[in-house]
């Protein structure tokens, strides 16, 4: 179920976690086999291959073979959430001291207050350690570390941005934003953006999530079908959902802002102990999504230190898996992330962001993507903060 934050102060809920939880199946699909040799600057060594249970999620990105030429040491991913339970089995020592956005939230992250774990979750997405009970449950990027910087048990977008403003200035090299608000960024908000970029950091962040709510409990909610905020500013990489067929998750929203797709559904992750007893939950959502594109990035950034941010989105724009129309498209935007593809295919170096101009070889300068509207340029900016939800829900854990 999607859940809904309140807002602090006066001004109306609108965040959601991008997380909308199902019972699934987990597939206990084999690693991909071959390893890729190391290539170019700063590539690391071949490492053993991860342990041979793996999600679905896993298996279709190809990341065994992606950790053999990197796992994201290094970098640094900061995860503006609820926080981040630093006694998950999966997230110990993957932590650096990170920062408070609001009073109630802890000052170092190292608490989720998120109703749902949701942070925790992101996190493990992100950079968590394979258990020896959990083989499967381990982040793109393991050898990352995670920066939390918390907005407590709730969000608006004033913290937001401050969360921004202080993941930068504590040394991330990505910023994971699994959460959105319906409508335009806020001045604030486009500020802080416009901080991360100018600081050489990639924001990645979540679509949306379309969902009509929980008819049994009452929870209803209309859902989001534009993309959400801070996604939707210029710069940001806008993460909407696929699936283990490579089709567009139903779920997701869609809009010219879109980047690229990531898988969405049946992710397995770590929670608090409060939320499911085994530690452990399963959930779909852009949240995920955005995660999953974190972790790549940190896995190029690793990889490949000599690049700025400008050519870590490049890479992951002209490596993409073109799904959908040919070209950029509403739903996909440049494709499906392929971490393997990201680490090792050339890529011509750019001199600026290629989010902040429609790339040449997608169509004329100014033409939007297809399926976009005529008037598909970005929103213009909201005024006064909005509250945020995070983009992922929760569902009993499997056992």
């Amino acid at each position: 179920m999607q859940h809904a934050a309140r807002p602090r102060g006066a001004a109306p809920a609108r965040w959601a976690p991008l997380f909308v939880g199902v019972l699934v199946v987990l597939l206990a699909l084999p690693a991909p086999a071959g390893a890729v040799a190391p290539t170019g600057p700063g590539a690391q060594p071949a490492t053993p291959a991860p342990a041979p249970a793996a999600q679905w999620y896993q298996a279709v990105l190809g990341l065994a073979a992606a950790q053999r030429i990197s796992r994201g040491a290094g970098t640094v991913v900061a995860v503006i959430d609820g926080g981040v339970d630093a006694t998950s089995p999966q997230l110990r020592g993957q932590l650096v001291r990170g920062a408070a956005a609001a009073p109630d939230a802890a000052p170092d992250g190292w608490r989720d207050d998120d109703p749902d774990g949701h942070g925790t979750a992101m996190a493990g997405i992100i950079a968590g350690r394979a258990t020896a009970d959990a083989p499967e449950v381990r982040g793109i990027a393991p050898d990352a570390r995670i920066l939390p910087v918390s907005t407590g048990a709730e969000a608006d977008s004033t913290e937001v941005a401050v969360a921004i403003h202080r993941a930068i200035d504590l040394g991330a090299d990505v910023i994971n934003l699994s959460l959105g608000s319906a409508g335009a960024a806020t001045a604030d908000e486009r500020e802080a953006v416009g901080y991360a970029l100018a600081h050489d950091v990639v924001v990645v962040a979540s679509a949306g999530n379309i969902d009509t709510g929980d008819t049994d409990t009452g929870d209803i909610d209309t859902g989001d079908t534009d993309i959400n905020s801070p996604a939707n500013i210029p710069g940001v990489v806008a993460v909407t959902g696929s699936t283990a067929h490579g089709d567009f998750w139903h779920g997701s929203v869609r809009g010219a802002q879109a980047v690229i797709a990531a898988p969405a559904p049946g992710v397995r992750a770590p929670v608090p102990t409060r939320v499911s007893p085994d530690g452990l939950d399963t959930g779909s959502g852009t949240s995920n999504s955005a995660a999953i594109v974190s972790g790549v990035v940190a896995l190029i950034r690793s990889a490949r230190p000599e690049l700025d941010a400008p050519n870590v989105i490049e890479r992951l724009l002209a490596t993409a898996r073109d799904a959908g129309p040919p070209g950029r498209d509403v739903e996909f935007g440049f494709g499906i992330v392929d971490p393997v593809a990201a680490l090792t295919r050339p890529v011509p170096v750019v001199t600026r962001n290629p989010l902040l101009a429609v790339p040449s070889r997608w169509g004329a300068p100014g033409q939007p993507p297809a399926g976009a509207s005529a008037d598909a340029a970005g929103p213009a900016g909201a005024s006064g903060p909005v509250s945020y939800s995070h983009l992922r829900a929760h569902s009993p854990a499997l056992h």
